[in-house]
């Protein structure tokens, strides 16, 4: 992949969560062609288990899909954040609890295709309760979810957002045995 270099970039949105990049590349081929590139400053998703092997999970209308989502607990990062920290900050947002124990389960990307946006991936436990903080989370409704449950759930369609599905599969398989 060394032959495949960006010949220019231009900026044609810069918004408030996502800056709109197009680049001019010269693919390994010879050819030249255009890449539409979302950038995002990257985001955490947490798996969030109670002590009643509950698993905690927000459903919050989400305007791109134009429905209401069942999601695992996430946010952006701000500006000088550290992923830990932004894990802890969005589960009291969402939540209203925070982790004793928060661990990383690595990450991915979300759509690599076309987006800069990298999840680093949580597992919090020992959770206890906290004051909710949030201005903008009025409309998230807290669901605590059997464990047990949570396949059904993919399978029926009632889990559709991807980052909560590789992070709940992920969980089931490799740390749960």
């Amino acid at each position: 992949m060394t032959d495949y270099r960006t010949l220019s970039s231009r900026y044609v949105y810069n918004g408030r969560n996502i800056r709109l990049r197009v680049d001019n590349v010269l693919l390994p081929s010879g050819k030249e062609t255009v890449r539409e590139v979302v950038e995002h400053n990257g985001a955490v998703a947490i798996v969030a288990v109670d002590q009643e092997k509950n698993v905690l999970l927000v459903r919050q209308f989400r305007h791109a899909a134009g429905q209401e989502l069942l999601e695992i607990p996430a946010g952006g990062i701000d500006p000088g954040e550290t992923p830990e920290e932004t894990a802890r900050r969005e589960m009291q947002e969402e939540t209203g609890y925070a982790p004793g124990k928060l661990e990383s389960m690595g990450g991915f990307y979300s759509a690599p295709g076309y987006a800069s946006e990298y999840l680093h991936l949580f597992l919090a436990t020992n959770l206890m309760p906290a004051r909710l903080i949030a201005e903008d989370t009025e409309e998230i409704k807290l669901v605590k979810m059997p464990l047990k449950e949570v396949i059904e759930l993919i399978q029926k369609g009632d889990i559709e957002d991807a980052k909560s599905i590789a992070g709940l599969l992920y969980y089931l398989k490799f740390k749960t045995g």
